[in-house]
């Protein structure tokens, strides 16, 4: 039987497989989104939106609160991008210098490296400002030495709306479920 994991800030809990009996009691204004082609649920906000697109071998899904369909953006939620069994490279190489380079180029932000389970979990808050305006994005990088698979997860928002969603971030992240076979 596999064992899937959920990865969280706070927690890992591991559970046999994503059967709906075995999650995590569903917090009130949220569903279960499915990712059935990674095998991996995340919470979605009630009323926000859900997308996905494959490119070049990448999966992206995209929850967010404005719908991507329609304009091709977002301002505030979740890209979960998804470079399966790489094949050159070694995703946990990828994933510490991805966020290292974030890092340099945003002297004094908020930095981590630690081990979740079978994951190797490398991330930072970042703010940036262009002509838009002010966003707090907080990145996470999920290698799978097993597999060799890559897991790219941005949570963003405007900096005037960051205090509300960072709530909601929390709940997302302590929350998703990654199968570490995938």
């Amino acid at each position: 039987m596999k064992k899937v994991f959920l990865v969280g800030l706070f927690a890992i809990l591991f559970i046999p497989t994503l059967l709906a009996a075995d999650r995590p009691p569903l917090p009130p204004g949220f569903s279960w989104q499915e990712l059935p082609a990674i095998h991996a649920i995340f919470l979605k906000p009630d009323g926000w939106f859900f997308h996905q697109e494959m490119d070049n071998g990448t999966l992206a899904f995209f929850i967010s609160k404005e719908d991507i369909s329609k304009g091709g953006e977002f301002q505030t939620g979740l890209t979960i991008n998804v470079f399966p069994k790489l094949k050159q490279g070694s995703a946990l190489d990828r994933g510490r210098d991805l966020v290292n380079n974030l890092v340099a180029k945003h002297p004094g932000s908020n930095h981590w490296d630690r081990r979740l389970g079978p994951f190797q979990e490398y991330g930072c808050n970042v703010t940036d400002t262009d002509q838009s305006g002010t966003t707090v994005t907080s990145t996470y990088v999920l290698a799978n030495p097993k597999t060799n698979t890559l897991y790219l997860l941005i949570f963003e928002s405007p900096q005037r709306t960051w205090v509300a969603y960072a709530q909601i971030e929390k709940q997302i992240m302590s929350t998703m479920s990654l199968d570490d076979s995938f």
